[in-house]
């Protein structure tokens, strides 16, 4: 069958790639995004770091209409799958340096707190203004 293997189906979609093709170039094609961007960050000294603003790339061009949503679908659905695991190093980092954190435990506390809330808040006003625009 090769790599980019075919098959037909009843629907009449005959000639779709295979869900595993189509998800490995939606992964390719997100990782591209971000190299891209990290090799825009690092050539002109943009304070952001590079998952962010390919994020941003990502919701702009999603939002124009310039990428279907269907062009990232399923590598999207599998790397959010991943997302713990992609935590995990950080949070092993944490409890070795745990003397450090115990030092200023309320301070982080506070921030983590704020910042989760101001996430929820600006989460909120995303979805309510998506919906808002749905509905015109």
């Amino acid at each position: 069958m090769g790599c980019l293997a075919r098959r037909s189906s009843s629907s009449g979609r005959a000639g779709a790639p295979v869900p595993w093709v189509r998800t490995g170039l939606q992964l390719v094609a997100l990782g591209g995004l971000f190299a891209a961007c990290q090799w825009l960050v690092a050539r002109t000294g943009i304070p952001v770091p590079p998952g962010l603003l390919a994020l941003l790339v990502l919701i702009a061009l999603l939002v124009t209409r310039a990428v279907p949503e269907r062009a990232v679908d399923r590598g999207g659905d599998l790397l959010l799958r991943f997302l713990p695991v992609i935590f995990l190093p950080p949070g092993i980092g944490v409890i070795r340096e745990l003397h450090v954190v115990r030092g200023h435990g309320l301070g982080l506390a506070l921030v983590l707190l704020a910042s989760l809330v101001v996430g929820q808040l600006v989460a909120g006003r995303v979805a309510q203004a998506v919906v808002d625009r749905e509905r015109r």
